[in-house]
């Protein structure tokens, strides 16, 4: 059994999810690290770091992978899924059935396959911290992307709000933060290419007056994975600048 907590964190190539590596590491836990974008070069023998190339849209991978980190570390403490984000940002119109079919896969059901598979090991220890991210797009509307992100990001708040009602009673929370505007590479490659006067429109628009930082983001996913947050469980945290007061 190892001694720290164990934290896996999906996404955690870049964005938020490398951030809440970051934070999680600094909090004493041990971070496995899940990317579809890592590759033979970045995984290492290093036992400081653990790091799966995994595709978490797909069930079988996703099923391998948690039984293969329990084996190796006799636990799993708290799941960060942080993959997701933003396809395109097409009119409803221009929506294709692929394009609904992605943003659903890639935001919803990684969030689902991971959670299904980690819980049974949260449930044996009596104790887990689930976080999900999701989007002011869920909570209101988005700038950056289409009818479908807007969709998922509000389902994975409903799936949030039941998981925590199920797991609660076996110490387990589940929560998820609504980021606003934030400076993932991403984002900042597509707010570049921005007009100014596209960028004024859209920061008119948000109370606090700038972007957050992926950091932001990450300290807010580290609380809630704390013992300070352990009567915190189906909430949303709303780490938007006031882009969403409701």
């Amino acid at each position: 059994m190892h001694n720290k907590r164990i934290a896996v964190v999906t996404g955690a190539a870049e964005g938020i999810g490398q951030a809440s590596v970051k934070e999680l590491q600094s909090s004493g836990c041990h971070v496995v690290q899940l990317d579809i974008n890592f590759d033979n070069s970045t995984i290492t023998d290093d036992p400081n770091k653990t790091l799966y190339k995994v595709d978490v849209t797909k069930e079988d991978q996703v099923k391998q992978t948690f039984k293969e980190i329990f084996e190796k570390f006799g636990r799993i403490d708290i799941l960060i899924n942080a993959v997701g984000g933003s396809l395109h940002s097409k009119k409803i119109e221009e929506i294709e059935e692929s394009d609904w079919n992605s943003n659903f896969d890639l935001n919803l059901k990684s969030a689902f396959y991971c959670t299904k598979f980690a819980v049974p090991y949260m449930k044996q220890a009596k104790w887990g911290r689930i976080v999900n991210i999701s989007a002011v797009a869920g909570r209101t509307s988005t700038f950056f992307g289409g009818a479908d992100f807007a969709s998922v990001k509000a389902a994975l708040i409903g799936f949030t709000r039941q998981c925590g009602f199920e797991l609660a009673s076996y110490g387990i929370t589940v929560n998820a933060i609504a980021p606003g505007l934030t400076l993932t590479n991403r984002v900042k490659k597509a707010w570049d290419d921005y007009s100014e006067e596209d960028r004024n429109f859209i920061m008119e628009r948000v109370p606090i007056g700038r972007p957050a930082t992926v950091n932001e983001q990450a300290k807010a996913i580290s609380f809630l994975c704390s013992d300070d947050a352990s009567y915190v469980c189906g909430a949303v945290l709303d780490i938007n600048g006031a882009m969403f007061v409701g």
